[in-house]
C-alpha cells in the first residue's frame, strides 16, 4: 500500500501545477531562428513538460520529460526516469539549439546529433504543446 500511495502522490505533484501564461515574447526579436508563422517559435518558448507512467511485468516506471525553449534559440532536454523496482530516478541533461519551419521543430544537440519533430499545440492552447506526438504542459 506504501508504494502505491507514493506512487499516486509522484503523481499528483507532476500532474498539478498553476496554469501560467505563455512564455515571454518579445516582436521583433528571433526566436528560436525559424519561421514564426502560425504561432510557431515564439508559441514554443518557455518550459514544457511530459509525465508519462508504464506498467510493465514486475514494474512500474515513470518518465519526465522538461524542455526549455529560450528566446535565443537555446534549448535543453531533461529526461528523469524511475523504475520501482530499482527504487532511484536516473537523469540525463542534454544542452541544445532550436530551429522552427511551420509546423517543425530541428533539435540540435551540443556535442552531436540532431532531430526533427512535427509540433502543434493542442486544443488550440499556447499551454498544450504536443512535440512528436506527446502532449506537454507548459510549467514557465
Amino acid at each position: 500500500m506504501g508504494v502505491a500511495l507514493s506512487l499516486c502522490l509522484i503523481l499528483l505533484a507532476a500532474c498539478s501545477s498553476d496554469p501560467q501564461g505563455p512564455g515571454t515574447f518579445i516582436p521583433g526579436q528571433n526566436h528560436g531562428g525559424g519561421s514564426s508563422s502560425g504561432g510557431g517559435a515564439e508559441a514554443l518558448v518557455g518550459s514544457w513538460r511530459n509525465v508519462t507512467v508504464i506498467q510493465v511485468p514486475g514494474d512500474l516506471q515513470t518518465w519526465t520529460t522538461t524542455w526549455r525553449f529560450d528566446t535565443d534559440g537555446a534549448c535543453r532536454q531533461l529526461s528523469e526516469s524511475e523504475s520501482l523496482a530499482e527504487g532511484f530516478p536516473r537523469t540525463t541533461e542534454r544542452a541544445c539549439t532550436y530551429v522552427t519551419s511551420s509546423d517543425r521543430i530541428t533539435i540540435t544537440y551540443v556535442g552531436g546529433g540532431s532531430v526533427t519533430y512535427e509540433f502543434s499545440f493542442a486544443g488550440f492552447s499556447p499551454d498544450r504543446l504536443v512535440l512528436d506526438g506527446f502532449e506537454y504542459e507548459r510549467l514557465a
